[in-house]
């Protein structure tokens, strides 16, 4: 059988990879054809980090016992494109390589961990060991993901200690053990703050209410730290770091009793396990289409400049940018493995 597939090139490789790869689980033989110049095909290049069946499938970013999941090596100065929904087909975002952050909230704690003010390098180091205390290493790329992953508070702190106790093994202690047993409120503030708000917030017993939830011990030093903080803010920066932890610990707080953090989904828990990795990933080829195009070849698919039945694969034209085209990517390989299927059913029962 031939079959030639005409479209954006990740939708027509990740079709021909799937179609060749059934056919030979089959014993069948299929010859599949790609129209297009192999020279012209878009680029979407790493750093990477996702869960995706689908490209794992089409030997992008694979390690073998890794599953599906995905990693593609970059430059190690350029921060990691992640997602952390299936397939990438939810938002993507940024996480930091070079030790600076992303995030504003980021830049600001390792701003003051460098900072030449020894009472805000005191600040800095105090917020480092609260974090060690729960496992989570103070990486930058740790602290971009817990303030700037596009997912609700308690999700971001999830997958921050997930990944951090993934690098830093038998470490860190349980959440519940900061916070007053049976302790449950369900006020919480609606999203980032500004530092004129917190004034409010201390002011009116809003904060005191949050902080009550908290030990006896950990209440006084997160007191003594949030009012230091409030003085030493300097700027934008200074001040969303002061909010974004104020937004995450009055999640934390609002837990159920005795409850604990609900376990992450499959994709998001997996990127996160995988994050280590993908910090160091910075050898091998960093073009996840060119990877596509390599696994076509090696199942034996061929590049034509014309077919005359060609069979379409809808897909939209390549973006700019590179997280707009890693969504691209991604959604132009889901729809293409979801096509699959009919076209497999046209080649065995051709319709008449």
């Amino acid at each position: 059988m031939l079959v030639a597939l005409e479209g954006p090139s990740a939708a027509v490789l990740t079709a021909g990879i799937l179609l060749m790869s059934r056919a030979r689980n089959l014993g069948q033989r299929l010859r599949v054809e790609a129209v297009g110049d192999p020279d012209a095909i878009t680029p979407v290049r790493g750093p990477a980090l996702l869960h995706s069946p689908v490209l794992a499938s089409g030997g992008v970013g694979r390690d073998l016992g890794l599953g599906a999941l995905v990693v593609v090596p970059g430059p190690p100065d350029e921060p990691v494109a992640t997602c952390l929904a299936e397939d990438g087909l939810g938002e993507w975002f940024l996480l930091d390589r070079a030790g600076d952050g992303i995030h504003p909230a980021t830049r600001a704690f390792v701003g003051l961990c460098r900072d030449g003010d020894p009472a805000r390098r005191e600040l800095g180091r105090q917020l480092r060991a609260a974090m060690q205390a729960l496992g989570c290493p103070a990486e930058p790329a740790l602290v971009d993901l817990l303030f700037g992953a596009p997912a609700p508070p308690l999700v971001r702190l999830a997958a921050a200690l997930r990944a951090g106790r993934a690098m830093w093994p038998g470490r860190g202690h349980a959440i519940t053990r900061f916070l007053r047993p049976r302790s449950w409120t369900r006020e919480v503030p609606d999203g980032p703050c500004g530092v004129d708000e917190l004034v409010a917030m201390r002011e009116d017993g809003r904060l005191d209410a949050l902080l009550d939830h908290l030990a006896p011990g950990v209440r006084a030093a997160v007191d003594r730290w949030l009012a230091a903080m409030a003085q030493a803010v300097r700027g934008p920066e200074d001040a969303a770091l002061l909010c974004a932890l104020v937004e995450v610990g009055a999640a934390l707080v609002a837990m159920a009793p005795q409850g604990g953090l609900a376990p992450l989904a499959p994709a998001a828990d997996a990127v996160a396990v995988g994050l280590e990795r993908a910090l160091g990933a910075a050898g091998g080829s960093s073009d996840a289409t060119a990877a596509l195009a390599d696994t076509f070849r090696f199942l034996g698919g061929r590049f034509v400049p014309a077919a005359r039945y060609a069979v379409p694969v809808p897909g939209a034209p390549p973006p700019a940018g590179r997280l707009a085209r890693w969504r691209w990517l991604s959604e132009a390989t889901r729809r293409a493995a979801d096509r699959v299927d009919a076209i497999w059913h046209d080649l065995l029962d051709p319709p008449q």
